[in-house]
């Protein structure tokens, strides 16, 4: 294995889209019944509440203590809907690495519900947990900038973003490596990374562009089969759609189905080549991988 590229880890996700697009579509489909799932769970246990607050414009209307006072009585429900989104994210999070490191593995269309899914599951929580440790700071940083400390808030909300952007990076390897290893990996994934900021931040970087550029395509065509349908009202009631208006809400349906694949796929998929390139796992089967 050649030394790390970041230009042809972050090009991973288009391979993986190139190569397996029966496997993305069924993904799509797949992903599109866990989050109607999901969804169904959160409104039998938030009730009607949550529903009369998002009618009202949500956190848009400009009222927290609304949401506040729903979360106050509903947090448990809240938490089990986090927990679940993040599973059901692992699970499409472990095809792919699957796809870029275990391509022989079985399983339906290369997903399965099992160890590597619930080790992706656990470090993914405690990723997404201190994420919002992070963007709490930067909350509380932003509260006091708006309170007149200019210049000091201002240096410090840089240095917590430059603080989380520099530990996300350090950290960008946990997943691919706890998944390649079959154990849960953090402190290797930060010795890992060492050295290697801004070569994996680039890689970062260009898959997030390579990402936005795919999802402006598809916002383009969505738009475009929905303007020759007659525009936005054409379509919004499926009950009544009539000529070309049919095949607007079907593609319109269809991209919003792939583009939160697309998304994890374009993410994720270079993270794993990073993973397999600089820990040279050609050269040696991940389960036989010494510990470090």
């Amino acid at each position: 294995m050649s030394e790390f590229s970041p230009s042809d880890a972050a090009l991973e996700g288009f391979r993986l889209v190139r190569e397996r697009p029966g496997t993305i579509l069924a993904w799509g489909g797949l992903y599109f019944v866990g989050i109607v799932g999901i969804g169904a769970f959160m409104l039998a246990a938030i009730g009607q509440d949550f529903v009369k607050y998002v009618q009202r414009g949500g956190m848009e209307s400009g009222d927290p203590k609304a949401l506040a006072a729903i979360l106050q009585h509903t947090w448990p429900a809240f938490l089990v809907v986090v927990l679940l989104v993040i599973f059901l994210g692992s699970i499409i999070n472990a095809g792919v690495y699957r796809l870029v490191l275990r391509p022989q593995e079985p399983g339906f269309v290369h997903l399965r519900i099992g160890a590597d899914e619930l080790r992706l599951t656990l470090v993914n929580v405690a990723l997404f947990s201190l994420g919002m440790v992070f963007l709490t700071l930067l909350a509380v940083v932003a509260a006091v900038l708006t309170a007149g400390q200019g210049v000091l808030s201002a240096l410090l909300a840089m240095l917590v973003a430059a603080v989380m952007v520099w530990i996300g990076v350090r950290l960008l390897l946990a997943t691919p490596m706890t998944f390649g290893e079959r154990r849960v990996v953090v402190r290797e994934s930060w010795q890992l990374t060492h050295g290697r900021f801004w070569s994996l931040l680039g890689m970062t970087l260009l898959a997030v562009t390579f990402y936005v550029m795919v999802w402006l395509l598809f916002s383009i065509i969505s738009a475009a089969f929905v303007a020759l349908a007659g525009g936005p009202e054409a379509i919004a009631n499926p009950a009544q759609l009539r000529g070309f208006a049919v095949v607007a809400f079907l593609v319109t349906m269809l991209i919003q189905l792939l583009l939160p694949v697309l998304q994890i796929i374009m993410i994720y998929a270079p993270l794993a080549m990073a993973y397999r390139q600089l820990r040279h796992v050609d050269e040696a089967p991940p389960q036989a991988l010494p510990q470090t």
